[in-house]
């Protein structure tokens, strides 16, 4: 079976054929829990802060036949080439979730192609597809972090539900006239217990785990709920690892500089779901006619780092609004073929990104004023029945240990990130035109 999802303000055809005439912008995804590094590079007459990844070193292989193992919980790094692919081994069980995620972070800068980006695909033991993932920049030189997730669902049907040793190959996709500088690699392997009694697909499987037992269910959009009080300054952090802590419900207010993303993470339970309208006020505006389309953002990740839904607006320098929306968090959801459903999958820490293209720099001076309005709605419902404990596997909203978290549950604010708007995970905003999503996922069926 094979599932495309786009999420797009105008379509592909009228973004492609405006691209040689208007700027862009380039997702952003943020490293991996365990640590960063920061550097700055000078683009242009500013220097831009850059996610430097800094887990432990490892070296893919060129082929299948000696790749490096991951171990579940920790952070890599690594570098790919122009052209080049690279293999990582992971050993799985028969009955846990498996999670991969791989960011690209190409030098600011950088000559890039709208298809140019990374190729993700997890193989079983036997060379079966189980999972893949496709993330492209979607503009000319929209340089920025560019990458997604691959994951192993337990219980599926198919060759891909067994122990053994499983295969994550990255590739790299370039055009001829792109840059050919090294891209660093950010790479995280996340394993989800599995349950007690689950077995075979949909279902079965999430009305044996509970939290949300039973089909996945349709995802219908509705106004976000309003949450009226005062606003409570909160700084967002440019990383998603240090992402500030909202704790609910609530009105936060912040600034963001153009070509800046900040972060923030709010705890989402079982049953519930998470509405989160980012409201841009007006800007210091220094050149009238000044437009981007899909200037402003935001988007919601999964405690997995995968995408769970965004959105973007066009952006003058008056106020605009965007709004993202999950659906209730259920054990099912995973087996649905509907993007914005299968993305909230899982209990835990569900992460916000809120951007500001960098064009808009060009027309305004100064900062962005953002009023974020975050609404956790409906009653927390009893998880699924894991076989072990949650501790230190980065999921659950009780007694977890928050990525990038020190034992208060502070966030480290040394860390920083190269900062462009994004939608979500392999996401670009195209300047002037919109925004869209280039993510595929297939699991042969």
């Amino acid at each position: 079976m094979r599932r495309h999802h786009r999420f797009a303000a105008l379509a592909l055809p009228a973004a492609l054929a405006a691209l040689g005439a208007l700027g862009a912008l380039a997702a952003t995804a943020p490293p991996l829990a365990l640590s960063a590094r920061a550097a700055s590079t000078d683009v242009g007459a500013a220097a831009t802060p850059v996610w430097v990844p800094d887990g432990v070193e490892v070296h893919g292989s060129a082929g299948p036949g000696d790749p490096p193992r991951l171990e579940t919980g920790r952070a890599y790094r690594d570098r790919l080439a122009k052209g080049e692919s690279k293999y990582y081994a992971v050993r799985l069980d028969a009955a846990s979730t498996a999670y991969l995620s791989v960011f690209a972070v190409p030098r600011p800068g950088s000559r890039v192609s709208f298809i140019d980006g990374v190729s993700l695909r997890l193989l079983s033991s036997g060379g079966a597809l189980c999972d893949a993932y496709d993330a492209r920049f979607g503009a000319d030189d929209a340089t920025a972090p560019v990458g997604g997730a691959v994951r192993r669902v337990a219980g599926a049907d198919g060759p891909c539900h067994g122990a053994g040793t499983y295969l994550l190959v990255v590739e790299r996709d370039s055009a001829g006239t792109s840059s050919g500088d090294v891209w660093p690699l950010d790479i995280r392997f996340m394993n989800e217990p599995g349950v007690v009694g689950a077995g075979g697909s949909g279902g079965a499987a999430g009305a044996a785990a509970g939290g949300g037992a039973g089909s996945p269910e349709g995802f219908v959009s509705s106004p976000p709920p309003t949450v009226t009080t005062a606003p409570r300054p909160l700084s967002g952090a440019v990383a998603m690892d240090a992402a500030a802590r909202v704790p609910g419900t609530g009105v936060y207010a912040d600034r963001l500089a153009p070509g800046v993303t900040h972060y923030f993470r709010v705890p989402v339970d079982w049953g519930q779901s998470l509405s989160v309208t980012a409201a841009f006020g007006t800007a210091h505006v220094t050149r009238a006619g000044g437009f981007t389309g899909g200037g402003v953002s935001v988007t919601v990740y999964d405690p997995a780092r995968g995408y769970a839904g965004g959105d973007a607006a066009s952006y003058t320098g008056a106020s605009a609004a965007v709004t993202a929306q999950t659906p209730p968090v259920r054990y099912a959801n995973r087996w649905s073929q509907d993007p914005r459903v299968n993305g909230s999958p899982v209990a835990g820490w569900y992460y916000v990104q809120v951007g500001v293209h960098p064009q808009v720099a060009s027309y305004t001076s100064g900062t962005v004023p953002v009023t974020l309005r975050v609404a956790v709605s409906g009653a927390p419902q009893a998880g699924p029945r894991y076989v072990s404990a949650l501790t230190g596997t980065g999921f659950g909203v009780t007694g977890v240990a928050v990525p990038g978290a020190g034992p208060s549950g502070t966030a480290r604010p040394r860390l920083r990130a190269l900062g462009y708007a994004a939608l979500g995970a392999g996401t670009v905003l195209v300047a002037g035109v919109g925004a869209w999503v280039l993510r595929a996922r297939r699991v042969p069926g």
